[in-house]
């Protein structure tokens, strides 16, 4: 993330594979107070409404504490998540413990010790918030609907070798992220499933759950996520693998994944499929035993009541659209976004849409690879393709841009052609928006990969943008 500063990628060393939440929050504010960004960042703001206004092409911002501030362009960098889906739970409202959302932590978190916890819900934030917890909690029911495929992450400390390593090589780890299918610096697939003999294939699978982290599914089998039958051979690894994990057959089979793996979000683990060993830790199947209501006292699950004294929403995100149309984005001829995207989301590479001019939508527009790429890998991109459009329009004198219409249908044409070859559009998740309740179910990333999304873009660049509709105000 420091590419843009070689003097910072110099300095700053992390101290483990996979940093805590108090390393990342110190590096961001010593990168803010190096580069003295705080000046120009606004913190506790929110935005209340933004509309376009034609004839002086900028955009009218207003905030919830009453500030109103004009920009010639409008950059939502909102997170494909960061919009909490707190579920519609019968009596949620009287229960008489404490409560939250898992991205809505109270500051200073919850005092959890020698409590009974229920955790909802079993995505990537559960994996994390699961083991933890059972160390100091006296009861941990984890409820489960519709288990991950939750890899080792292997975590471990950097030393002075690690990082000589890597300062030794910058140039080549950031070649090798941007050439990846999913934008990391790991080796690329070693090929298709049928290249291998049985065992040769067993041997890789072996191989990677040892290394850990994403490499299981970047750096094995090209064909994945396109043919059922090499998917097939993952899902009984993980099955296996979880078996001989957790003693309890029953908890093993409740968090056993059954939908094809990389069709969702795999997380990164450390200790969750551990810690159902535990005597303190129990796993509830949601499918078998659904959530009827919530009572002052505990969780009523399938006909049984669960007494707890502290429940985490891990429910996961309106993903993509909900951040923006929570806004009042309105553009040409005071169109609403949220109308405009009542039927479903429309736009060119994930960054611009028809219809709102000067509305750049950085690593947060629906069918930008989001889900399926690095985040840094993804954001350096899109930075520099924003930034160099707007350099565009300075050296012609354009003031407003946006995708024309047949651009549109195009791009969304060849989305779901791409999509629809993968095995991510028959699996309910945040990536389909089915769990969103009256959310359309389309699948919401581009999920052809990195190099391929880059291409689209540096060709849209590189053609003068003829997918584009750029213009100058009549009276500049």
């Amino acid at each position: 993330s420091e590419r843009f500063s070689e003097e910072l990628l110099e300095e700053w060393e992390w101290s483990e594979r996979y940093p805590s939440q108090p390393e990342i929050l110190r590096y961001l504010q010593w990168v803010s107070d190096r580069l003295d960004l705080r000046r120009d960042i606004r913190l506790g703001t929110r935005v209340q409404a933004a509309a376009f206004d034609e004839d002086r092409a900028r955009w009218e911002v207003s905030t919830e504490g009453g500030d109103h501030l004009s920009a010639r362009y409008l950059i939502p960098a909102v997170g494909a998540l960061s919009r909490p889906m707190v579920p519609d739970l019968p009596g949620l409202e009287r229960f008489a413990g404490e409560w939250c959302h898992s991205a809505r932590l109270p500051e200073g978190g919850l005092d959890l010790d020698g409590k009974r916890v229920a955790v909802v819900g079993n995505g990537a934030t559960a994996v994390q918030i699961v083991p933890e917890i059972a160390q100091s909690a006296a009861e941990v029911w984890e409820f489960v609907r519709h288990p991950y495929h939750c890899i080792p992450g292997r975590n471990h400390q950097l030393d002075a070798d690690d990082w000589r390593d890597i300062h030794d090589h910058h140039d080549e780890i950031w070649a090798q992220a941007r050439e990846n299918f999913l934008g990391f610096p790991y080796p690329d697939f070693k090929g298709v499933g049928d290249d291998f003999a049985p065992e040769e294939r067993r041997r890789m699978l072996e191989e990677y759950w040892l290394v850990g982290g994403f490499p299981f599914g970047l750096s094995t089998f090209a064909d994945v996520i396109v043919n059922q039958e090499t998917n097939q051979m993952y899902l009984d690894f993980f099955g296996e693998k979880i078996r001989n994990t957790i003693r309890n057959p029953e908890a093993a089979a409740v968090v056993t994944p059954t939908e094809p793996f990389a069709s969702k979000r795999p997380p990164i683990e450390h200790g969750y499929y551990e810690a159902f060993n535990r005597p303190n830790v129990h796993a509830v199947d949601l499918k078998a035993s659904p959530i009827t209501e919530v009572t002052e006292s505990g969780i009523n699950a399938g006909g049984t009541e669960y007494p707890v004294d502290v429940i985490i929403l891990a429910t996961g995100f309106d993903a993509f659209t909900g951040s923006l149309v929570a806004m009042d984005i309105r553009g040409r001829g005071g169109r609403s976004l949220r109308d405009e995207w009542a039927d479903g989301p429309r736009n060119l590479l994930g960054l611009m849409a028809h219809g709102f001019p000067n509305l750049f939508m950085l690593y947060c527009g629906p069918f930008n690879p989001a889900i399926l790429i690095n985040a840094p890998t993804l954001i350096e991109q899109q930075g520099d393709w924003i930034a160099e459009c707007i350099a565009h329009m300075d050296r012609h004198g354009h003031d407003a841009v946006e995708p024309t219409r047949e651009a549109e249908d195009a791009f969304l044409d060849l989305h779901e052609q791409v999509a629809a070859a993968t095995v991510i559009p028959g699996t309910a998740s945040w990536w389909t928006g089915t769990n969103v309740e009256g959310k359309w179910r389309r699948v919401l990333s581009w999920c052809g990969g990195f190099p391929e999304y880059r291409r689209l873009c540096d060709e849209a660049a590189a053609n003068g943008y003829q997918s584009f509709e750029m213009k100058a105000l009549a009276a500049r």
